[in-house]
């Protein structure tokens, strides 16, 4: 009865290094997705956001077109307005009637792609607010008019904190650890012996029963042919592959934030032109449309052209608001930041 135990010279702490290296690695990337993720379940949310906007706007332009034509046609009874005037009014109404369906239509295929980030099955999650707003800090996004940081502060951030960059670089460690791991397998190990025997009267060398402990040590797994040269080549290119794989992610980081940083730089600018310039005038348009029509001061079709004009306009500034939500949040993704990171850089 006896047990041998095998003793690892010089080998167990550097398979540990190594263990513990990779898992360095797995936690690092899982950061990395957990920011990525972040980043899609607010850009998902934001898109729901501008899509239930635009449907609240189809609608109320479904409501007035309806109002126009209604009052249109009272006008043609009492032959204030023509014949083709009440066409073009039908006309508007309809196409009102159609980009509303459309707008409920993306409400829904925005619902659906956000509780598909969100990874449910059974549960339908819905935005909070009814559209896109200005608050912008209740969306976790700064304010346009805010001072911004230079793209310098930007880059030297992504560098010092990607998940997905440090992964390589620790990669890179393991790569090396295992080198030694590898090398260590020209080093025997010690087995040792212990127990307790048993000698029969037949087998004994008095012809007695005879019993007594026993213990010992040997050499075990000594390379005397082979010396490990290939898996060690092997173990060399995997560090220059990892060296490799590091500098393009880091080429990779660097390209993304940039063109990260290009798109919230430029949908910054637009939105702020659309609150300085764009809104304001296309609303005085409107009203001022609005009241000439009533007093029979324009006709019909400019009317339905200074309407088309604000739709438009007011379509395109909440996708550029949703465009600024969306570039920020992409930015922050690319910069392996949070909101309150951001706010402390500026």
């Amino acid at each position: 009865i006896g047990a041998d135990y095998v003793v690892e010279v010089l080998k167990r702490g550097k398979r540990k290094a190594y263990a513990k290296s990779n898992s360095l690695v797995s936690l690092n990337n899982k950061e990395y997705r957990k920011h990525k993720l972040l980043a899609d379940v607010k850009i998902s949310y934001i898109n729901l956001l501008l899509k239930k906007g635009n449907l609240k706007l189809t609608k109320d332009e479904k409501e007035l077109s309806r109002d126009i034509y209604v009052d249109t046609l009272r006008k043609f009874d009492s032959n204030e307005a023509t014949k083709a005037d009440v066409i073009q009014a039908k006309i508007a109404y309809n196409r009102s009637i159609m980009y509303y369906n459309i707008a409920r239509s993306e409400v829904v295929s925005a619902q659906n792609a956000f509780n598909t980030v969100m990874n449910t099955s059974d549960v339908d999650f819905d935005a909070q607010e009814d559209e896109l707003s200005t608050d912008y800090e209740n969306l976790l996004t700064i304010s346009p008019l805010e001072n911004s940081i230079t793209f310098e502060k930007i880059k030297n951030f992504a560098l010092e904190n990607r998940n997905d960059l440090q992964a390589a670089k620790q990669k890179i460690e393991s790569a090396q650890i295992n080198l030694k791991v590898v090398k260590s397998q020209r080093i025997p190990d010690l087995e040792l012996e212990g127990g307790y025997g048993y000698l029969t009267k037949g087998i004994s060398d008095n012809g007695e029963f005879t019993s007594g402990a026993y213990a010992g040590v040997k050499l075990t797994n000594i390379p005397l042919i082979y010396n490990y040269a290939p898996e060690i080549k092997n173990a060399k290119l995997e560090i220059e592959k990892a060296q490799l794989n590091y500098r393009d992610i880091e080429i990779d980081v660097i390209r993304n934030v940039t063109d990260a940083w290009e798109k919230f730089v430029i949908a910054k600018e637009n939105l702020n032109f659309y609150n300085k310039e764009l809104l304001s005038n296309s609303k005085e348009l409107l009203d001022e449309s609005i009241k000439s029509l009533s007093k029979g001061e324009m006709d019909i079709t400019s009317f339905l052209v200074s309407k088309k004009l604000y739709i438009e306009l007011k379509l395109e500034y909440k996708q550029a608001l949703c465009d600024y939500y969306t570039s920020f949040a992409e930015l922050l993704g690319e910069m392996n930041a949070q909101y309150k990171d951001f706010g402390e850089l500026i």
